[in-house]
C-alpha cells in the first residue's frame, strides 16, 4: 500500500530518519492490521445427497451464510463423490477440502480418543450413551483442537448391529462368517480379532457389491445407516444385540479458519452445532422406523440366549482391553467413561428401585 516518506532535503538528518522510521512504523500497521476474509468451507461426507442428514446440514449452511452475510459459506461434497473417510482426510491434508463428516476410526492416529465411545458393547442403553456424551463431548472436541480440527459437532449414527445373510446368536458362530471392517480402521479389526472374527476390509462404497458376490456375508451397522445404502436388500438376519455405538465428527482444519473475524467464527459453530444436534435428534428419532422398516423387509430378528450374551459381553471387555494396551484408546480417557457410566447406572439402579409400601403393587 502506497504510504508518505517526508522530504529528505531537510538539513536536519535525525529528523529525517524520524520521519522515515514513523512513515514504515505507520506502513507495517497497516499492512498487518487482521481484516476479515470471505470463506466458503469445503466439507464432504459419504452421506447421500438427499438424506435428512443432508438436508439438515444444507440449512445450517444457509443460515451460516445469512448469519455472516456471505462472508462464511459452504459447500459440501455428499455421496462420496470425494472418496472414502481416508481419502476425504487425506485431501483436507493437502487443503484440497476444508473438512468432513467423518466416521471415528480414520482419526485414530491423530487423536486416539475420539473414538472412546465406540468401545465394543460399553453402552447398554442410549441414556448411558446420552450422560457420557454431556460429560465427554467437550474432552473430545480439546483432543481434536489439539489434532488440529475445530469439531463442528459430534453426529450421532445409532447402535450397530450385526446383520449378515447366515442365521447366528453365538460368538462360535459368528467365527465362521465373512465380516465386513471398513477399510483402514484399524480399531475396529482389532476389536473383532479379539472376538477371533476374521475381518474382511473394504470402503463403504464396496460393501454392497461384496454382499452380493458373497465376498462378506455380514455387516455390522446401525438400520439408520443400512438402509439408504441399501445394504438391507442383501441380508436376512439380525441379531438384537447393540454391538457398538456409532457417530460421525464433523470437522474443518484450524488453518481453514485462519482469517476469519472472531464473530464469523463463532456463528459457524453455534450455527452448524444446532444443525448437528437436529441431526442427532432425528436420527434418534427415527431408530425405530428404520426397525419397522427392516421388518417390512423381511429381515428375521434374532434373540441370544442369556448364556450367549453373557459371552459377548465378557469377550468385548477383553476387547476393551486389548485397545487400551494397544494404544487405540487411553487407559485415562476410558477411566473417565467407565467412572460416568458407573454413576449413571447407579442413578439408573435407584430409581428402578420401589418406593417403602409400593412393592408388590
Amino acid at each position: 500500500m502506497p504510504y508518505w516518506i517526508p522530504p529528505t532535503t531537510t538539513s536536519d538528518p535525525c529528523r529525517r530518519w524520524r520521519g522515515v522510521a514513523t512513515a514504515l512504523a505507520f506502513a507495517a500497521l497497516v499492512v498487518g492490521a487482521p481484516s476479515a476474509m470471505a470463506a466458503t468451507l469445503k466439507i464432504a461426507t459419504t452421506a447421500p445427497d438427499g438424506s435428512s442428514w443432508m438436508r439438515v446440514l444444507r440449512q445450517a449452511g444457509a443460515d451460516v451464510a445469512a448469519a455472516t452475510e456471505g462472508r462464511v459459506k459452504i459447500k459440501y461434497y455428499p455421496g462420496g463423490v470425494r472418496g472414502d473417510d481416508q481419502q476425504v482426510l487425506r485431501r483436507i491434508r493437502v487443503r484440497q477440502l476444508d473438512g468432513g463428516i467423518v466416521q471415528t476410526g480414520v482419526l485414530n492416529r491423530l487423536f486416539a480418543d475420539a473414538q472412546i465411545y465406540n468401545l465394543p458393547m460399553v453402552f447398554e442403553n442410549l441414556d448411558e450413551v446420552d450422560a457420557v456424551r454431556e460429560a465427554m463431548d467437550p474432552l473430545l472436541v480439546e483432543g481434536l483442537a489439539d489434532a488440529g480440527f475445530v469439531a463442528l459437532g459430534i453426529a450421532e449414527i445409532g447402535m450397530a448391529y450385526a446383520m449378515s445373510t447366515k442365521e447366528v446368536r453365538s460368538i462360535a458362530g459368528a467365527r465362521r462368517l465373512k465380516v465386513w471392517s471398513p477399510k483402514g480402521d484399524r480399531p475396529a479389526e482389532r476389536a473383532l480379532a479379539a472376538f477371533r472374527i476374521q475381518p474382511i476390509p473394504l470402503s463403504l462404497a464396496e460393501v454392497l457389491t461384496g454382499l452380493q458376490t458373497d465376498l462378506i456375508d455380514t455387516v455390522a451397522a446401525p438400520p439408520v445407516a443400512v438402509l439408504p445404502l441399501s445394504w438391507h436388500t442383501k441380508l436376512r438376519y439380525v441379531l438384537d444385540l447393540p454391538f457398538m455405538y456409532i457417530y460421525s465428527l464433523v470437522v474443518v482444519s484450524d488453518r481453514s479458519l485462519q482469517g476469519i473475524a472472531d464473530a464469523d467464527v463463532a456463528t459457524l459453530k453455534r450455527t452448524m452445532g444446532a444443525g448437528i444436534a437436529e441431526v442427532d435428534r432425528l436420527n434418534r428419532a427415527d431408530h425405530s422406523a428404520a426397525w419397522q422398516a427392516l421388518e417390512k423387509q423381511g429381515l428375521q430378528f434374532l434373540s441370544p440366549t442369556e448364556e450367549e450374551v453373557a459371552e459377548w459381553r465378557s469377550t468385548a471387555l477383553l476387547a476393551t482391553q486389548l485397545w487400551i494396551d494397544e494404544g487405540i484408546v487411553s487407559k485415562r480417557m476410558h477411566g473417565t467413561l467407565m467412572k460416568v457410566l458407573d454413576a449413571t447406572r447407579s442413578a439408573q439402579a435407584v430409581r428402578t428401585v420401589p418406593e417403602p409400601g409400593l412393592a408388590g403393587r
